[in-house]
């Protein structure tokens, strides 16, 4: 958890780190989260309500919901590029990894 999100985790985060890294030195103008954490924390974002006091009951709930089916096993086949520049996340472009197509 961050303060006010719950996220999964991928295992292991390396892979996503390097990819992070290798978009952010393609593209310095844009870095990650507008460059406001020092360290990219991979991660898939499970909820992040507009009040955070709601967290922790949605945490519970996940937990509770998600108990026998974690983890989920996915290979990544894509980078989907989004944009939220007028205020609604659309998907700019996608990108097909290499190791995708074996």
């Amino acid at each position: 958890r961050f303060p006010e999100v719950l996220y999964l985790a991928p295992t292991p985060a390396e892979p996503f780190r390097e990819l992070t890294a290798a978009v952010a030195a393609r593209f310095p103008e844009t870095p990650p989260y507008g460059g406001a954490f020092a360290e990219v924390i991979p991660h898939l974002t499970v909820a992040q309500p507009a009040d955070s006091a709601q967290l922790d009951q949605i945490a519970a709930d996940f937990a509770e919901a998600a108990r026998g089916q974690l983890p989920i096993r996915a290979r990544v086949e894509a980078l989907t590029l989004l944009e939220n520049a007028a205020g609604h996340w659309r998907v700019r472009a996608v990108f097909p990894l290499a190791a995708a197509a074996r």
